[in-house]
């Protein structure tokens, strides 16, 4: 081989093999200079339930049914009765106020009392309303913390993986290079120049499909923290404690909004129950009118009013009926829920586990290898004993190998979200 072709071959060796040592580095130089301050998660927890106008509505709900429950524990409004009684209509009298001595001008209240029993059940339903309703609120402030929780991590793993695509491209680019001078140099064949090349643009498409994946999650972030979610994120995966033990997960799920709102639903049929045989007691009104006569004396009427239930196994009954069905429902529904939480739990749990474990491994058992293979492998091809394409193949092993760990580690903190949604409120 000419001095000129060795001379320039072992150029290019020194040449590549710096810039691919410093690939790394450089890109993080790069990604550093952004003047932007990153997106973390605590914020977006923070922005996703700042003026989220889902929970301004239930929030409104609650109150609208707490200031109802006020007005149905009051007695009703008393009525005022006015008009003209007993005015003849027919013979010489008809129409006169003055000659029938039995038409009045009257004005009078009336008043009806509910039984405060039952006043207070109605006023105990809405309020049992009220707090299943705020239960139902605390939860889904809970929800919009997990779902923009999960937004953001799709966006975070996306653009994580989009940058170790980016090496990967930016090595099978090097090695297309490489088979194209190695053609020229009439060291390499055809073949493997087309096969680098189609390499090439494999690795490139799926950087860019990456990224539409990262657009697509900033999208759904956006319905939760609006204008926020353009901003760039941690350069890592967001990261959590450990999560306490499944058997204190399940001892809480009881208590969490999510399961509690059925068994205040259950207290409310409860209720509902007590209020229809309540209603089976009447109810009672006075009215107290004045008549005024213009040729006569005035009079006075005093009335006393009462509910007969003459129909009870058609109303009262019926109530009655329809409560305790819908007390078997509550309890039938409360159990279902809790059954499906307990199998959320407990499935989360052990897939957050598990992908603990094989982080581990990844960390322990994988990763330190494939960086050694790179390492050998430069020194190898700086030494001259080594080829390019295997610097580069162990070098894209590594790339692959660590793509393969960001996957299993957004599985794992998926699962941890999932844990942590159920740890609110449930006494952890």
């Amino acid at each position: 081989m000419p001095v000129f072709w060795r001379h320039a071959i072992a150029c290019s060796r020194v040449f590549i093999s710096a810039l691919l040592w410093g690939l790394s580095g450089s890109s993080a130089v790069a990604a550093g200079d952004s003047p932007t301050v990153a997106l973390t998660l605590v914020e977006v927890y923070s922005l996703a339930l700042a003026e989220q106008p889902a929970l301004l509505a239930e929030a409104a709900n609650v109150r609208a049914l707490r200031e109802e429950s006020v007005a149905a524990g009051q007695l009703p409004d008393p009525q005022l009765l006015t008009g003209i009684t007993q005015l003849p209509v027919n013979g010489g009298e008809a129409l006169s106020l003055r000659d029938d001595d039995f038409t009045a001008l009257s004005v009078g209240i009336s008043q009806e009392f509910p039984r405060a029993a039952k006043r207070q059940l109605r006023a105990t339903v809405l309020e049992q309303q009220a707090t299943g309703a705020q239960l139902a609120l605390t939860d889904l402030g809970q929800r919009v913390r997990l779902e923009a929780g999960r937004a953001y991590l799709e966006v975070a793993a996306a653009d994580q993986g989009a940058q170790i695509l980016e090496r990967l491209s930016t090595e099978a680019l090097r090695q297309r290079d490489v088979a194209g001078i190695d053609l020229v140099a009439g060291r390499g064949a055809q073949p493997e120049l087309l096969a680098a090349q189609v390499e090439a643009a494999l690795v490139t498409d799926r950087g860019r499909a990456l990224r539409q994946r990262e657009q697509a999650g900033r999208a759904a972030l956006a319905r939760w923290i609006g204008a926020a979610a353009d901003r760039p994120v941690e350069g890592s995966l967001p990261v959590f404690p450990p999560p306490p033990a499944l058997g204190r997960l399940l001892e809480g799920l009881p208590g969490h909004p999510s399961l509690a709102a059925p068994a205040t639903t259950a207290a409310l049929a409860a209720t509902e129950l007590r209020l229809a045989t309540a209603e089976r007691k009447p109810d009672w009104r006075l009215e107290v009118r004045y008549d005024h006569r213009l040729e006569f004396s005035d009079l006075v009427t005093l009335m006393v009013g009462i509910d007969l239930p003459l129909f009870a196994g058609n109303r009262q009954d019926r109530s009655s009926a329809a409560a305790l069905e819908r007390l078997s429902a509550a309890t039938a529904q409360r159990d279902d829920r809790l059954r499906e939480a307990t199998a959320t739990v407990t499935a989360a749990y052990r897939e957050w586990q598990a992908g603990t474990e094989r982080l581990r491994y990844y960390d322990e058992a994988l990763l330190p290898p494939s960086t050694a293979r790179v390492e050998a492998a430069l020194a190898a091809y700086r030494a001259g004993r080594g080829s390019l394409s295997a610097l580069l193949e162990a070098r894209r092993s590594l790339i692959e190998t660590e793509l393969m760990r960001l996957d299993l580690a957004t599985q794992v903190v998926r699962d941890r979200m999932q844990l942590q949604y159920f740890e609110a409120e449930a006494g952890q």
